[in-house]
């Protein structure tokens, strides 16, 4: 048996692509959790599915690698669950778990997933990394760019200490069993003619809702039906509202706010939008995807690799509205024919291959051989498993 401990920044509520990624096979491993602030709002499914779970409660400002208390914490864990490995989810834990780590008896094997890219912008942080990165026994990346991104960024790291473990979801919610015409009365009652695109995302600079809404602008003249519907709250739900009554489009471009219904609002849409100026690998999309919706999306980080060699849509540079525009002008004029081709292929590329089955194995496989280097190494060896 396999002992994994995920150390975790923050528990945010129930993240449905963490209680797949540790639905391990049981006879094999077996899996502890650790949020190290956040508070248990008892809602948490890795609770009700029975893991072991910490909630330490910290505060932001006490996580900290400088945190005695926080790190002796994390030993004793790791010592009283007789973890072998370590998985720090996220760049900010990863020295956290580095350290507590070193600490205990005996040591597990430590790795780090990273989920975003630009995690060593300055040289101080790369210098960080080339001391932190040494005591990791791999760095996944949940998908090819973040990993490529991972060795381009930062000093002496070789690409055999990295893996990519691109993320999976189970897709028996998508798509949506509900008639489309009355989804769309969902959201936007009484407009049920027309082109339907749609994005969901937190309204921040990073999803670049201002240059989509820039770019269905630069479309709407000739397409005076089309929509534009946005699920997500956040920070710049001002200025789009601002962005949207100045550019006329108030009947047209929907803020839908915080939703739960997803599979009914994808369902809704005649088209999905990711313009996102940096993305790791996109849940949104692959949900979109597995809903059959044709996808118009930008071309960075590893978006490209969810698009693969299948015909599913555009890509875009995220920086030009008017490009987008042009995008979302081309997929609003095609056949019937060729957005129902291309959402099919959308279909069957989420389906076969970014499913959850296959990321659960995938994580099996780095743990065994995390497990098997520390066998591998005398139990003399300081550095036994970092």
């Amino acid at each position: 048996m396999i002992n994994i401990l995920h150390i975790i920044h923050r528990y945010r509520g129930d993240y449905p692509l963490l209680n797949l990624q540790v639905r391990l096979d049981p006879r094999r491993f077996r899996t502890v959790i650790c949020f190290m602030s956040g508070e248990n709002d008892g809602k948490n499914q890795l609770d009700a599915l029975g893991y072991k779970t910490y909630y330490l409660g910290l505060k932001g400002k006490n996580l900290r690698f400088s945190n005695v208390p926080l790190l002796l914490k994390l030993k004793r864990i790791i010592e009283s669950e007789n973890v072998q490995v370590v998985n720090c989810q996220q760049h900010r834990s990863t020295p956290i778990g580095v350290l507590a780590a070193m600490l205990a008896r005996p040591k597990p094997a430590v790795l780090a997933t990273l989920h975003g890219l630009g995690t060593a912008k300055t040289w101080r942080r790369r210098a960080f990394n080339w001391l932190l990165y040494r005591r990791l026994h791999r760095i996944i990346g949940i998908s090819k760019g973040v990993s490529a991104d991972v060795v381009a960024s930062n000093w002496g790291l070789s690409e055999e200490r990295t893996v990519t473990i691109q993320n999976g979801l189970e897709y028996d919610r998508f798509p949506a069993a509900l008639e489309k015409n009355a989804a769309r009365s969902r959201f936007a009652p009484g407009q049920a003619d027309g082109f339907w695109f749609g994005t969901m995302g937190r309204l921040s600079e990073v999803k670049n809702h201002r240059n989509l809404i820039l770019g269905f602008a630069h479309m709407a003249e000739r397409f005076p039906a089309a929509n534009l519907l946005i699920a997500g709250e956040g920070e710049l739900r001002p200025e789009l509202e601002g962005l949207i009554a100045a550019k006329g489009l108030t009947e047209r471009v929907h803020l839908l706010g915080f939703r739960r219904d997803i599979p009914e609002f994808l369902k809704a849409l005649d088209a999905f939008l990711l313009p996102s100026l940096r993305e790791g690998l996109p849940l949104a999309l692959l949900e979109a995807m597995a809903s059959g919706l044709p996808v118009i999306a930008s071309r960075v980080g590893g978006i490209p690799e969810v698009f693969g060699d299948a015909q599913i849509g555009l890509l875009v540079s995220p920086e030009s509205p008017e490009e987008i525009g042009e995008a979302l002008a081309e997929v609003a004029g095609s056949s019937a024919q060729r957005l129902q081709s291309w959402g099919q292929a959308a279909r069957r590329r989420a389906v076969e291959d970014f499913s959850a089955a296959r990321m659960i194995a995938a994580y099996e496989q780095v743990y065994t051989d995390a497990a098997l280097s520390l066998r591998r190494q005398g139990p003399g060896d300081p550095t036994s498993g970092l």
